[in-house]
């Protein structure tokens, strides 16, 4: 049999800590498998947006995934927190939410602040959670051991600053002695041993155990250089001046079990409560979120989405030939739909097209010749369906035009079936925050998207950092590749060859100096090819909206978006899928817009508005004029 490893790492961020860890979820898994970890936690600032991502791979790679975040609180201190339950996720997406609310309240919502939550919160949502009490230098009780770097022995400061120490105490009232850790780190810095000893020695002062955690924000060595860049890029500054506060060693790169044992051979027993930890915190992502989408859970479902479509059906095809076969055909639809139970999601778009209807009124006007156009329309293979058609998802008749099923829905199908709704843009301003009004800010928020850097605005970015030549910075990301990165390639090489030759005055002009630059362009392709494809910031997806009979706040953190009236998650379309959520697409589309325009146009020299429902597919003119 494999020995069990000696250690396991309960405090890990990965690129979504944004412009500090610099590994993606996959890259962690693979990179702890590789080294012999059993399991990981994923603890990233203030976010649980990389851990259903580490939950989907992790298995692959033969390691467990741990579920967790390093949560700022109020004051400028970290704690970590650590999933044990169903319970302690809800917990946790909760606090996460509490530490984002107020990053949008300025004048400027796109102005984000920093997150951060009080204590009192976190207190108030111990249940279910683990918590340690954080990083070496910004721990919520770091103070408390203020003066044991030079004594050893741990010091209590008088007056105010015997705060963290109290605070210590509320937190192990909160989470209980079997809940609390003191964290130990050892990033080699000067007094961590000192102060790992007097840590220890408050933990025994507690009635709590140790637990040593490696604070790991990259799978490899090779991503230290960037992990500096980005401390640069995060603070504003250059790499130069940013060397104070970057790390100054490989200290947070994951290592081997073994190499952590030895790192803490001092404290032997914190390293064995990695082992004990970890045992209990079972919470499985892929499992026990438990969300259900609306309609899901009403039994009588099955029977209005049949009387629905079955009155749709009588006044659509009543006089048509194809009425026998249009019946047959929605028989066989309403069937499979049952098997899968998905009639619940079938009537929450309906709702969600009634609803647009409502809107589309107010913003169109009573008197408006765009009042014949539908209020959107659905595109993709959910055309095929007659069930679509009917609720008025769809405006392309299956039957008449021979569409077949399987593509959008068949009886193993597994997750759910692809709607997109299309609307014209000023519709669907107007729309989204109306869908958070009807089903509640707890219960409906868009998805998020992350942009990732790519070769031009990665060049730009980094390339400051490096102190280049801004000219000469914007020369290399408009040659670039647009898309270009290390499968790709930076398109840096010419650049960087013309600046070692000089030709630009200054620095690098003549041969002495064209080495040193030469090598800062080297230095930039290297970090730019690291950097391609890791997350840059959180952002919210152009449509994609999550329902939930739920809170929200129970599956997912929500936190506000940039436009006023809406909110998103912290997981991306992705990541949803993955988790089961029902992701409804309300997507503006500039065509149709434009067509609602034409609309009006064509209404100022006829006499009778058109009604576009009624020009024929086969109408030789359209088609005419589509040619030309």
């Amino acid at each position: 049999m494999t020995p069990t490893p000696p250690y396991v790492e309960l405090h890990c961020h990965s690129a979504y800590s944004f412009l500090d860890g610099v590994s993606l979820p996959d890259e962690l898994a693979r990179g702890a498998s590789e080294l012999g970890h059993a399991a990981l936690a994923l603890t990233d600032h203030n976010s649980v947006a990389g851990s259903m991502e580490l939950a989907q791979v992790a298995a692959d790679y033969g390691v467990r995934a741990i579920h967790g975040a390093e949560i700022d609180v109020a004051g400028g201190r970290h704690l970590t927190l650590l999933v044990r339950d169903e319970r302690g996720w809800r917990n946790l997406c909760r606090i996460i939410t509490h530490a984002h609310a107020h990053t949008r309240d300025g004048p400027a919502r796109r102005a984000l602040g920093e997150p951060s939550v009080a204590l009192e919160t976190v207190l108030e949502h111990a249940e279910g959670l683990v918590c340690l009490t954080g990083c070496a230098e910004r721990s919520v009780i770091g103070r408390s051991v203020t003066g044991a770097a030079s004594s050893g022995r741990p010091t209590v400061a008088r007056s105010g600053e015997d705060r963290p120490l109290a605070t210590a105490r509320r937190l192990r009232e909160a989470f209980g002695a079997d809940g609390l850790r003191v964290e130990l780190q050892r990033p080699y810095a000067r007094g961590d041993r000192a102060r790992n000893r007097a840590m220890a020695a408050l933990a025994r002062r507690l009635g709590v155990a140790c637990v040593a955690t490696g604070d790991v924000h990259a799978h490899t060595r090779s991503r230290v250089e960037l992990q500096d860049a980005f401390v640069a890029l995060r603070n504003h500054t250059s790499l130069d001046a940013s060397e104070p506060l970057r790390r100054g060693n490989s200290s947070h790169v994951m290592a081997t079990p073994q190499a952590m044992v030895r790192r803490f051979a001092e404290h032997p027993e914190a390293v064995r409560e990695t082992l004990l930890l970890a045992e209990r915190l079972t919470f499985d992502l892929t499992h026990d979120l438990g969300y259900r989408y609306p309609g899901a859970e009403d039994t009588a479902a099955q029977r209005k989405l049949a009387e629905l479509c079955g009155a749709r059906l009588r006044e659509r095809y009543a006089s048509s030939a194809a009425l026998h076969e249009a019946q047959a055909r929605l028989t066989q639809e309403l069937n499979v739909i049952d098997k899968l139970g998905l009639a619940g999601f079938f009537l929450l778009h309906h709702e969600m097209l009634e609803l647009s209807r409502e809107v589309a009124r107010e913003v169109r006007g009573p008197d408006s010749v765009r009042a014949l156009l539908a209020p959107g329309r659905g595109r993709g293979s959910s055309v095929s369906s007659l069930v679509c058609y009917l609720i008025g998802l769809s405006h392309i008749d299956p039957i008449a035009n021979k569409l077949t099923l399987g593509r959008f829905l068949h009886e193993d199908l597994r997750g759910l079936p692809d709607i997109d709704l299309d609307f014209p843009r000023d519709i669907r301003e107007v729309l989204i925050p109306r869908v958070h009004e009807r089903f509640g800010s707890d219960h409906a928020a868009l998805v998020a998207a992350f942009p990732t850097f790519r070769a031009r605005g990665a060049i730009r970015e980094l390339g400051k950092v490096l102190g280049l030549p801004p000219g000469e910075i914007e020369r290399a990301a408009r040659g670039a590749e647009r898309y270009g990165g290390a499968e790709h390639g930076t398109g840096l090489g010419g650049q960087r060859q013309a600046a070692g030759a000089g030709g630009g005055g200054g620095e690098g002009s003549s041969r002495a100096g064209a080495a040193p630059r030469s090598e800062r362009w080297r230095w930039l392709e290297r970090l730019v090819e690291e950097a391609h494809g890791l997350p840059r910031h959180l952002s919210q997806h152009s449509g994609g909206m999550i329902i939930a009979t739920r809170p929200l706040i129970d599956c997912c953190p929500v936190v506000p978006a940039a436009m006023a009236g809406r909110q998103m998650l912290q997981w991306d379309k992705d990541s949803c899928a993955d988790a089961g959520l029902l992701k409804i697409d309300l997507l503006g589309l500039g065509m149709l817009s434009a067509v609602e325009r034409c609309v009006e146009l064509i209404a100022r020299h006829r006499t009778h508005p058109v009604d576009l429902s009624r020009i024929p597919y086969d109408d030789e003119q359209t088609f005419k004029a589509i040619r030309q």
